[in-house]
């Protein structure tokens, strides 16, 4: 039961972080617009043009990475979890306090919030397949070999 409660923690916060990315793509062609319009110089606009993309990409590949993480826990650790689920935590705080998007803020808090309750789920032993069978001993380490 833990483990599905992991797994839909780590899904809903990816699925959230997914769904603001989808946002922002969708957005990008208005923010092109807008910078274009905006008489600032060639470098400010291409700066932020690509910051606005990087954060889109960012919110895709930790989207990806927490849905990795629902299905193979033991693939990232769990203190990698942890602080890339802050992550979305900290972006959550300046969304709303420079933009007051509250759709943003909602979504990045909800994935923060999902995938640090995912931390605390996490899994803590391995299922153990019962068709494997050893068919040799280990060999003893105890004894040195002569030399």
């Amino acid at each position: 039961m833990r483990s599905t409660w992991f797994r839909y923690s780590m899904l809903i916060g990816a699925i959230a972080l997914l769904g603001v990315a989808a946002f922002y793509f969708a957005t990008y062609l208005g923010l092109s617009i807008a910078v274009r319009n905006s008489g600032l110089t060639a470098f400010y606009q291409q700066t932020i043009r690509a910051m606005w993309l990087a954060f889109c990409l960012q919110a895709c590949l930790l989207g990806a990475l927490y849905t990795l993480v629902a299905f193979r826990p033991r693939a990232i650790s769990r203190p990698v979890i942890v602080i890339c689920g802050l992550l979305p935590m900290v972006e959550a705080v300046m969304m709303f306090s420079y933009t007051k998007s509250f759709v943003a803020m909602t979504l990045l808090t909800i994935a923060a919030l999902f995938v640090l309750l995912g931390a605390l789920l996490w899994p803590s032993a391995y299922k153990v397949d019962a068709s494997v069978s050893v068919t040799e001993a280990p060999p003893d380490l105890t004894t040195r070999a002569s030399p």
